[in-house]
């Protein structure tokens, strides 16, 4: 019995809780609120993300010391704007944009004319086309309780199809043919019909369409040269460069063949008191600018890891003695190495010093020098390396054993060394 009033004490507040303020008694059922689209929800996706990826490095930029601080806000601020421009140029829908206002009918059947902005944006894989009322006609209006505010999207990824609207047609020419069984307003069928034809000289949608394919495909192959730019930089400086370089090559490439392909005669669609006339959009230069960037800076760092390979280590956070090799010469090895040269100092970059000190069971002092390896002699030295041999005591001192070294002090290194061989170099 207590236990069947607790149950009904229960249902008793429950109900009441879930049926506050709803005269029907079941689940409110809140009605339709369609609002037009202000904004690409896709794009403000990715450019959220990249923010919040920003946001974080940020954060702990204050645990490294002094002047680094500097050099991570600059590099993780750089890397994320390429990488965001690169992004949302892919996807999106302002390559190239044109408006008019203008008086224009408004739907088929309806003998009223609205005053209106009527707006065309060009993306890589679609058309947006907006039709907004002015303020002034809006108050005028003789169509009451009718919001006109629309942005639609007609997609042509990525298949031509065949001519027509039929199963067999490409994507926006079925999009175009289901709006106007939609009814939409007769602006916005307008200027898509503009890109459904397929014939004589007006072919804008097969023309934009083509520009957008290569476009996109050269933007992709931009997206990983970004990545792997970042992976490099924190492993071999100059190969991280030539990634940024090839980076910026691929956006100059998706703005040339955007502009090459995309249609050789102006699109111009004309309304009643104007014309629609496309320019290039903010898309558009934000990835010419971004490409122009990524070239110049990969440049600057190739130049400056020539020039100055110390200071432009420590900006990336990478120990400057990474890209040096060590060896083990003579007096003479060092001279015939410089007279190869041409009497330059050219391949020492740190001043030779003493390693093993002239004593009686020694033949001949060694010098260790340090030489900066270039890409390719890296490579070939990685190949021809051989692998380190355990260090073993030697009198009261304990010093390294090399391969390609004789073991009675360090006496003198094979001569091929000096004719710039690789198998002299010492594993430690």
């Amino acid at each position: 019995m207590a236990t069947l009033q607790v149950d009904y004490t229960f249902n008793i507040i429950m109900n009441g809780f879930f049926d506050f303020a709803r005269k029907e008694g079941f689940p409110t059922q809140f009605p339709s609120n369609k609002t037009a689209v202000t904004a690409d929800v896709l794009e403000a996706g990715f450019i959220l993300a990249f923010l919040m990826l920003m946001l974080c490095f940020y954060i702990i930029i204050p645990g490294f010391r002094g002047k680094y601080q500097a050099a991570v806000f600059i590099r993780v601020t750089l890397s994320l704007i390429i990488g965001v421009v690169l992004i949302t140029s892919n996807f999106g829908q302002a390559w190239e944009v044109g408006e008019v206002t203008t008086h224009t009918s408004y739907k088929a059947g309806t003998k009223e004319e609205i005053h209106a902005t009527v707006g065309v944006k060009l993306g890589l894989r679609s058309v947006n086309v907006t039709l907004l009322q002015t303020e002034e006609d809006r108050r005028i209006s003789k169509l009451p309780g009718e919001k006109i505010d629309y942005n639609e999207r007609f997609w042509w990824t990525w298949d031509q199809g065949r001519f027509g609207f039929g199963p067999y047609s490409g994507v926006l020419q079925q999009s175009f043919r289901q709006a106007q069984n939609r009814g939409l307003p007769l602006p916005i069928l307008w200027v898509v019909d503009y890109f459904t034809i397929d014939g004589e000289g007006l072919r804008y949608g097969r023309h934009y369409r083509t520009a957008g394919w290569y476009a996109h495909i050269a933007l992709w192959a931009a997206f990983p040269c970004w990545l792997l730019a970042n992976i490099l930089f924190i492993l071999v400086i100059r190969c991280g460069a030539y990634f940024t370089v090839l980076t910026g090559a691929f956006e100059l490439l998706a703005c040339l063949l955007w502009a090459v392909i995309r249609n050789p005669n102006p699109l111009i669609i004309p309304f009643e008191d104007g014309s629609i006339t496309t320019k290039y959009g903010i898309h558009f230069w934000l990835t010419l600018i971004s490409g122009i960037a990524c070239f110049t800076i990969g440049l600057v760092i190739l130049f400056l890891d020539e020039r100055y390979p110390d200071q432009i280590a420590l900006f990336f956070g990478i120990d400057p003695l990474a890209d040096y090799d060590e060896y083990h010469l003579t007096d003479k090895e060092i001279a015939a190495l410089k007279q190869k040269e041409g009497n330059r100092d050219v391949p020492m970059e740190l001043q030779p010093f003493h390693d093993t000190p002239a004593t009686e069971t020694t033949e001949t002092i060694t010098h260790l020098v340090l030489k900066r390896r270039s890409t390719i002699k890296a490579a070939l030295k990685f190949r021809r390396r051989t692998p380190a041999v355990t260090v073993t005591p030697e009198d009261e001192h304990e010093m390294p054993h090399y391969e390609n070294v004789h073991h009675t002090g360090y006496s003198q290194a094979i001569p091929e060394e000096a004719s710039g061989s690789t198998n002299n170099l010492c594993s430690p």
